[in-house]
C-alpha cells in the first residue's frame, strides 16, 4: 500500500471518528445536553447567578401577592397607610355612642367622623339622597366663641364624584364627604358645631385620652 492509499484511509477513518463523536454528543439521549457538575473558575460566579435567579423569582410573586393585597385596600380607599388613617378617621367615630344625623328637605346627613391636620378640623358627613335630584346646601357651621358667632366652612359646598357639584343624584348615598373648618385652637376641646338650616342641632367634636376624635351630642345637662 502507497503513502497515497494510507492517507486516503486515515482521512475515511478520521471522518468516520467526527462523524460517531458528533451523534453520541448532539442525538444520543433523545437530544438532553445534561451537565452533571459545575467545575472551573466561574463555577461559584454561575452558582451563585442560579441562585440569584431563584430568589428574585420568590421575590416577584410576594411582590405580585402584596401589590395584588394593596389593590384590594385601594379599592375601599385605604392604598396608602396615610390614606388609610386619614379615611378610617373620617369613616369612624371611636367611642361615639350617640349618632348625630339629620334630615335637611329629601336628604338624610350623618356625621361619619373626624380628623384634625395642624389648625383644620375635617368632618366626614354621609349624604343620603332623597328620590329628587337637587343641589345639597352646605349649612354645617363651627360655634367659633361663647358669643355664640358662627364660622363658615373653607370648603364652600358639598361636591360629589359621579357630578362633580352639589347637585347629588336621586337614591344616591354618598359616604364621608370631607368639610373643612379653620380652628383658632385646635387644641381646646369640645369643638362645638351645628348643623344649620331648620335642623339646627348642637353637637361636639371630642377628644379621648388616646387622642382620638369622635362626633356627639353633647352631654345631658341633668
Amino acid at each position: 500500500m502507497n503513502l497515497k492509499n494510507i492517507l486516503i484511509t486515515l482521512s475515511i477513518v478520521a471522518v468516520v471518528i467526527v462523524c460517531v463523536a458528533f451523534y453520541v454528543v448532539f442525538y444520543s439521549g433523545g437530544g438532553t445536553y445534561v451537565v452533571s457538575s459545575l467545575t472551573g473558575p466561574n463555577a461559584d460566579i454561575f452558582g451563585a447567578g442560579t441562585e440569584n435567579t431563584s430568589t428574585l423569582g420568590a421575590s416577584s410573586t410576594a411582590s405580585s401577592t402584596a401589590f395584588a393585597s394593596s389593590s384590594a385596600l385601594d379599592d375601599t380607599g385605604a392604598s396608602s397607610s396615610a390614606s388609610s388613617t386619614a379615611s378610617s378617621s373620617l369613616t369612624t367615630t371611636p367611642g361615639n355612642t350617640t349618632v348625630v344625623s339629620w334630615t335637611q328637605g329629601n336628604e338624610a346627613l350623618l356625621i361619619t367622623g373626624a380628623l384634625i391636620s395642624g389648625d383644620q378640623l375635617t368632618l366626614g358627613v354621609q349624604v343620603a339622597m332623597g328620590s329628587v335630584s337637587e343641589c345639597v346646601p352646605l349649612n354645617l357651621r363651627l360655634i367659633a366663641d361663647e358669643q355664640g358667632d358662627l364660622s363658615p366652612p373653607i370648603t364652600s359646598q358639598f361636591t360629589f364624584p359621579d357630578t362633580g357639584t352639589c347637585n347629588g343624584t336621586a337614591g344616591e348615598t354618598y359616604s364621608a364627604q370631607p368639610i373643612v373648618f379653620t380652628l383658632s385652637d385646635p387644641s381646646a376641646f369640645p369643638i362645638v358645631l351645628t348643623t344649620g338650616g331648620t335642623a339646627n342641632i348642637l353637637f361636639e367634636v371630642v377628644q379621648d385620652p388616646d387622642g382620638r376624635l369622635s362626633a356627639q351630642l353633647p352631654p345631658s345637662s341633668d
